[in-house]
């Protein structure tokens, strides 16, 4: 522990003194310093380290878990502003402490049985019995390999103890201070749904369970409150969150889900009416769920009508889009159906206008072509297959995607078609995606980057290296972080600001990304306390 406090305090005054430069320049300049031989040591066991990391030879845990990852992360969480959480859900964010005793009254209640199997339809055989705060946390965690259509389904404990208003004023309550204490967030933009009626028997929850809307709502703001009498710098949006797929809605009610979102719509608005103080904290909603099968204009025109309510009665608009895409250029196209018939403010992941188009289909082809010179034919559940499945092929090469997709090898002429077309493709995309970009800068749309959420959930980018929040600073455009479901994720947003540091340590400067996390762009009063932080 020593040792880490000695290095922390080294680390600190180098950037502290030097205005706050990357990551690598610091430690260069830490190197210069007084050290001794231990703490030298350790310093050049990291900065090698940090340099396989960025080869693709090491994994970022080894960098986050040194001391030197642990003296970052130190002087993160003594910086004096709060950040900016601009991307997290409630059910998702809801620690194991929170949901036990709460899930618990539920198995040993009247309806335990029904409970216990609905768990064990989602968790599995092993799921029960439930007696800890343990076997809770086993049961929310994402485990390694699992990804975004299992992630769903691990919210589910936190979906079914949240029944009544008292429930969700105790829920904001624990997550504000949660974040605030052992995360140095001061600004919350919760995500949350509003209707959680569907019919997907998997997603059902029982209905005398189900909180009323206007519960729902009052609930989220009496806890965040409560939680700002005690801590007045706490400021916090609820941003209501609706599914966006074609199933989530109560087909006992409605006959179609245009129906269902646009009394969700009329019943958000009677609240505000109804309780004309939550327009101060209730400013946006977002779009949620699954978007692999959402990119089409078709697709979009069914919330169409009551989005644009929503925006004349003064809500902005974020949207999932570009995260779980079902290829790269439907990915684009959902993001640019979002801007064109949406209009949105602020684009929530967006990592098919992130991702480099040559540098994916280049990886395609190697992978493709790996596969089929050991004659083994695509997954037709996988990103490969729908990709190859996608491009342009005319009468006269559409044999080559036959062989690749059964796993005929190909010959050498049939290889250099193949590159040739993924060459085409490639660069028909990227103009796309520029194009698409190009007007997310030029009206000034915001972009949340999520890099844990991002890997661990997606196959789009092989690596937190590789997540493109560093090249979306670089282009100028307006930036948030958020953590999306930490503890779901087992993250936190400190460690999302170091794995972003960690994955452009060579020109990404630390007051830089300081700015984004904390929104503000005064760079002489981020300079000033940084300052002030070197005289404690």
């Amino acid at each position: 522990m020593s040792e880490i406090n000695s290095l922390n305090k080294k680390l600190n005054k180098i950037i502290i003194e030097t205005n706050g430069l990357s990551i690598f320049n610091s430690l260069e300049l830490l190197s210069y310093g007084n050290l001794d031989e231990h703490e030298s040591q350790c310093l050049q066991d990291f900065i090698k380290k940090l340099k396989l990391f960025n080869n693709d030879e090491l994994d970022i845990e080894d960098l986050l878990n040194h001391p030197i990852g642990i003296a970052f992360y130190g002087f993160l969480k003594s910086f004096p502003l709060k950040y900016h959480e601009e991307h997290i859900h409630l059910t998702g964010s809801l620690s194991a402490e929170f949901i036990y005793p709460r899930l618990k009254k539920l198995l040993d209640g009247k309806n335990g049985n029904i409970y216990s199997q609905k768990i064990v339809n989602i968790y599995g055989e092993n799921a029960l019995p439930i007696n800890s705060v343990e076997d809770v946390e086993k049961l929310i965690v994402l485990k390694d390999g699992e990804k975004f259509s299992r992630y769903l389904d691990l919210l589910y404990l936190a979906k079914i103890i949240l029944n009544t208003k008292q429930d969700h004023i105790d829920a904001a309550y624990h997550m504000a201070s949660e974040l605030y204490h052992k995360y140095n967030v001061g600004s919350i933009r919760l995500k949350f749904t509003l209707s959680r009626s569907t019919s997907d028997e998997k997603e059902a929850i029982l209905n005398e369970d189900l909180a009323t809307e206007e519960d729902v709502v009052l609930g989220l703001y009496e806890g965040f409150e409560k939680f700002k009498k005690e801590y007045p710098d706490f400021g916090y949006v609820l941003s209501p969150s609706f599914r966006k797929e074609a199933n989530f809605f109560d087909a006992t009610k409605f006959k179609i889900k245009k129906e269902s979102f646009e009394y969700q719509v009329n019943c958000l608005i009677d609240i505000l009416e109804k309780y004309p103080f939550l327009q101060n904290v209730m400013k946006d909603i977002d779009t949620v769920g699954d978007e692999k099968n959402i990119y089409k204009k078709a697709h979009f025109e069914t919330l169409k009508q009551g989005i644009r309510k929503l925006q004349y009665y003064g809500f902005k608009i974020r949207s999932h889009h570009g995260e779980t895409f079902y290829t790269l250029k439907k990915g684009v196209q959902a993001v640019d159906n979002a801007l064109n018939i949406w209009n949105i403010d602020t684009l929530e992941h967006g990592l098919s206008i992130g991702i480099n188009p040559n540098y994916y289909f280049q990886r395609l082809l190697q992978k493709v072509l790996k596969l089929n010179q050991n004659s083994q034919p695509l997954d037709n559940k996988s990103m490969e297959y729908r990709e190859i499945q996608e491009i342009h092929w005319n009468e006269n090469n559409s044999s080559i995607r036959d062989k690749i997709i059964n796993g005929v090898k190909l010959n050498s002429d049939e290889i250099l078609e193949f590159t040739k077309i993924k060459f085409h493709t490639a660069i028909e995309i990227e103009r796309y995606q520029h194009d698409v970009l190009n007007r997310i800068i030029s009206k000034n749309i915001g972009v949340v980057g999520l890099p844990s959420s991002n890997l661990k959930l997606t196959t789009a980018i092989p690596d937190y290296k590789d997540h493109p929040f560093s090249w979306w600073e670089k282009k100028g455009i307006k930036l948030g972080i958020g953590t999306d479901n930490y503890i779901t994720l087992d993250t936190n947003y400190i460690r999302e600001m170091l794995i972003i540091l960690f994955s452009d340590a060579h020109s990404l400067k630390i007051t830089k990304l300081l700015m984004v996390a904390c929104k503000e762009n005064r760079r002489a009063y981020i300079s000033s306390l940084l300052w002030k932080m070197n005289k404690k």
